[in-house]
């Protein structure tokens, strides 16, 4: 790299790259959907929801690997960085649910179903925020969505607490455990989306 690109803010790389992980939460997100709606073949959708958590993993270490080579970066270095270890976060919840319910052989309820859902419009919201925090021209759509991803997530607080109660109400011990591991991995995957958004939120103020 010459000494014009090393002072150059590099805005392409990184906002390529974080856009590229806002995909792959979205993906990953689809997928485990499709795991929960049709349970067939689980084994297999596992293994392919790892490979999207294992893209995950490559862009986060790309993006590094550009932090370390870049001087002046497009936004606060120590944004990036939150940006896409939240980003990385989502997909690792996300995972860990998915490996949960074919490890402990849990059959999908209506509750994770509605969460995966939040988790899905979430991901929606942040993909779009990522296109236009590229440009920051369009702040008030950056601010929609923001504030539809801490809506969603209050919606996801509503039915962990439900489901809780809910699930408290049985008598198996085990089988108590194994639904409140896995609900509580996918209500934080949403908490992850929502702190995406907050750090989003941080950025509007001081580029405002």
């Amino acid at each position: 790299m010459g000494l014009k690109e090393w002072l150059i803010p590099q805005d392409k790389i990184f906002f390529d790259l974080l856009e590229k992980q806002a995909l792959t939460a979205l993906e990953g997100a689809n997928k485990l959907m499709d795991m929960l709606q049709n349970p067939v073949n689980l084994e297999m959708k596992v293994k392919e929801l790892k490979d999207i958590e294992h893209q995950g993993d490559k862009l986060i270490k790309d993006i590094f690997v550009e932090l370390n080579k870049t001087f002046i970066t497009p936004i606060d270095r120590e944004d990036i960085v939150l940006l896409a270890s939240r980003f990385d976060d989502i997909l690792d919840s996300i995972y860990a649910s998915a490996n949960r319910i074919f490890l402990y052989q849990v059959q999908p309820t209506k509750a994770m179903i509605e969460l995966t859902d939040v988790i899905i419009r979430s991901a929606k919201e942040l993909n779009t925020a990522m296109i236009h925090l590229r440009t920051m021209k369009n702040i008030d759509i950056l601010e929609k969505c923001r504030l539809e991803v801490n809506r969603l997530e209050n919606a996801a607080d509503d039915i962990l607490n439900k489901t809780l109660a809910e699930l408290f109400k049985g008598t198996d011990a085990v089988d108590i455990m194994k639904h409140k591991e896995i609900i509580d991995f996918l209500e934080l995957a949403s908490d992850k989306c929502e702190d995406v958004a907050n750090v989003i939120g941080d950025i509007l103020v001081r580029h405002r």
